[in-house]
């Protein structure tokens, strides 16, 4: 006969799962008991976290036709528990990361990225320790008292296994390396599962990539005359600009332009008509504004005045006999 208890569990981890917006799968082995309910009271208000036996977590995930790959993430476990939460799963795994802390290296651990040795005093005095740096590919010499790194080494690199002998250098060289707290190896969330490398992404630099990809794109798509609805809009406007140019520059009487043109008519009109002599504009019946006042006086001597107004009498009588010969 099953047992009572376990049915009731199975369908206490059902309902937590149906009732979840997003579920996580965590590994909470290596994790401190004193860390771990320091964790859960941290995230109370932000999620739930259950340890649950491996089997009855799986007999469950089968039933609600979980995906495969988050099954897979179940059996990978050391010490499953199940997360649920109503809570983005990246900024909930952001959270978790930021609360964890570091702890010495224990032999068999796998070092999470590149482990620096740096280079400086150790306070350690001189021993048979210092073969062990060397033997470890560390830089090391007897200065004084102590032993002294001479420059920074890598002691183990990242995704290799830590041995005894590198496990004791770090710790008597105080380095705490290994990263400890809650291990969320994927979460769930509207079919898609995303697992600790998505969800450690940077989002501002995701961000920033998606815009720079989407301007590209749009340029692209505008400069190769690609019709799309980001680029039509711009288009459409670009060719009414081109053409209401076009038909400016080229006299055509169209009626988006007729104004304009009137105006640069005009302008030519009053351009014109200010190289006539005052005479001549009053003869023909044209009206120029009057200029502004110069503020210079002129110095010229009287008879270059005089040799100037017979010229402009000259001038004025040309123009007014080209004319004549103009308008009949």
């Amino acid at each position: 006969m099953v047992n009572e208890y376990k049915i009731q569990m199975a369908r206490d981890i059902e309902n937590r799962i149906k009732e979840a917006k997003v579920i996580g799968i965590v590994d909470i082995n290596k994790l401190p008991s004193s860390q771990y309910q320091e964790l859960r009271k941290k995230m109370s208000n932000k999620a739930n976290i259950k340890v649950i036996k491996k089997r009855v977590l799986l007999k469950v995930a089968d039933k609600l036709n979980l995906p495969e790959k988050l099954k897979e993430y179940i059996r990978n476990a050391v010490i499953v528990g199940l997360l649920t939460t109503n809570e983005n799963p990246f900024h909930l795994y952001k959270f978790a990361e930021k609360n964890k802390t570091m702890t010495f290296a224990k032999p068999g651990d796998v070092a999470p990225q590149d482990i620096v040795v740096p280079a400086g005093d150790t306070g350690i005095p001189p021993g048979p320790i210092i073969s062990e740096f060397k033997s470890a590919g560390i830089k090391a010499r007897i200065q004084g008292n102590s032993i002294v790194i001479q420059e920074d080494s890598i002691i183990a690199k990242e995704g290799e296994i830590i041995d005894e002998k590198k496990a004791n250098i770090l710790m008597k060289l105080n380095i705490k390396p290994i990263p400890v707290g809650l291990n969320i190896l994927a979460m769930y969330e509207d079919g898609v599962v995303y697992d600790s490398e998505i969800l450690s992404i940077d989002e501002k630099e995701y961000y920033d990539a998606i815009t720079q990809a989407s301007m590209e794109a749009f340029n692209l798509a505008y400069n190769a005359n690609y019709y799309i609805p980001e680029t039509l809009k711009l288009k459409i406007s670009d060719a009414h600009q081109k053409a209401f140019n076009l038909a400016y520059n080229a006299e055509i009487y169209e009626k988006e332009v007729m104004e304009m043109l009137l105006q640069k008519a005009h302008y030519r009109a009053l351009s014109l008509a200010s190289c006539l002599g005052e005479e001549i504009r009053n003869m023909l019946g044209i009206d120029v504004p009057a200029a502004q006042p110069s503020t210079t006086q002129s110095k010229e001597p009287a008879e270059e005045k005089k040799e100037e107004k017979k010229e402009e009498k000259k001038s004025e009588e040309e123009a007014a006999a080209g004319l004549g010969a103009l308008f009949g």
